[in-house]
């Protein structure tokens, strides 16, 4: 009996260890993006995106030669662009120590900084994954790093499996026309999106004009290439025990690169990531979702019909895209034109994060202060969906 007490303790005593993470690291939600401090050999804490579908460490290239980092130009197969793999001694993450021999690759990042509207020092993701369990809590902010098959286990498990070391569920999606339509699809923190169709699957099943009303702008991968992207609506998303109605959609029309993947049929990304505490537990392949605060919020989207983007010096706030049928577009609002205010404020004392969700409020009229060609205009924009 004893005996048998005992080893019920050790267990519980385990049980109790593998709840407690190693480490703590806060991180900033911006918009939909996580970010937080990664150090390269003792530097100034770095702005990263934590991205479950990095499958590698990237530093952006003018911080590299900041830090005096040096290394070997490489053309990476799959993506055709090139990279410098450096040197480098160690890796922090908020003060705790990674493990030795992980590849850091430095690349230009400008493209991504400037359509988030801030710098960004660099992306983290499989590398982290591969080598711990990791809790993301969304209602605290922090990412919880855990000894390899231990952390949180409550919630929906859902299995997964890696493609190009990203990790890969089963899903089914309900099209607007009441279509059911299932895949796999890539989970990814890194992606600022709800679902995103890739081509292949939305050309073989016609999701275009399956997904109600919809509208298109242009959107540039990590190489800086600009393909069409619609955005519509299906009527349900279900993977696992989790179910989600009425969800804006993305539908690619990109001929290259993760969202030209032939087996895979789209990206489950951070806008719809971020309403569970998720346990990503790679060594056993599953993760653990827990609906949070924030599940159950609406989706909403720009009702306005306007994208914008940091002008190449990052000294502007510039219009990148006026979509079709828009509020935007009957006011006579243009691709290059300058933002100067939005609701009489400087458009530049605002994040971008903060100027993007204030072009959500559908129903709502938004006051901008547009300049062409050095002539200053105001527009007032009522705003409407442009999906339903």
């Amino acid at each position: 009996m004893k005996y048998i007490i005992a080893l019920l303790s050790i267990c519980f005593s385990l049980s109790a260890i593998s709840q407690t993470p190693i480490t703590s690291v806060p991180f900033e939600l911006y918009g939909d993006h996580i970010i937080f401090k990664v150090s390269i050999d003792d530097s100034e804490p770095l702005d990263f995106i934590f991205d479950t579908g990095a499958g590698l460490t990237v530093i952006d290239k003018d911080v590299s030669a900041d830090l005096k980092l040096s290394g070997k130009e490489i053309t990476m197969n799959q993506t055709h662009t090139s990279m410098e793999l450096i040197k480098h001694n160690k890796i922090e993450i908020n003060g705790f120590l990674m493990e030795k021999n992980i590849k850091v690759y430095a690349a230009e990042l400008d493209h991504l900084e400037r359509r988030l509207g801030r710098d960004i020092d660099g992306i983290f993701g499989y590398d982290l994954m591969q080598h711990h369990t990791i809790h993301l809590d969304y209602d605290s902010k922090t990412l919880d790093i855990y000894g390899i098959g231990t952390g949180p286990v409550t919630g929906d498990m859902i299995p997964f499996y890696l493609n190009v070391s990203i990790p890969t569920i089963d899903a089914t999606t309900i099209l607007n026309n009441g279509e059911p339509v299932e895949g796999t699809f890539f989970v990814m923190t890194g992606a600022g999106t709800t679902l995103d169709f890739n081509t292949p699957f939305a050309e073989k099943n016609d999701v275009i004009h399956k997904t109600g009303k919809h509208f298109s702008y242009t959107v540039e991968d990590i190489s800086g290439n600009a393909t069409l992207h619609y955005e519509g609506h299906i009527k349900s998303l279900k993977f696992g025990a989790e179910h989600y109605e009425e969800l804006p959609v993305g539908i690619s029309q990109a001929s290259s690169g993760i969202q030209a993947h032939p087996d895979v049929a789209g990206i489950i990304g951070n806008r719809l990531l971020s309403l569970y505490n998720i346990t990503i537990d790679l060594h056993n392949k599953h993760f653990f979702f827990t609906p949070n605060s924030r599940y159950g919020k609406t989706h909403l989207i720009n009702s306005a019909g306007i994208e914008i983007l940091l002008s190449e010096d990052k000294e502007r706030i510039m219009i990148q895209n006026v979509f079709e049928d828009s509020p935007a577009e009957e006011m006579g609002i243009m691709v290059g034109d300058e933002l100067l205010k939005i609701d009489g404020k400087d458009a530049k004392s605002l994040s971008f994060a903060e100027i993007r969700e204030i072009l959500m409020n559908e129903g709502e009229t938004v006051k901008l202060q547009i300049s062409r060609a050095g002539t200053v205009k105001d527009y007032s924009i009522e705003m409407r969906s442009l999906i339903y």
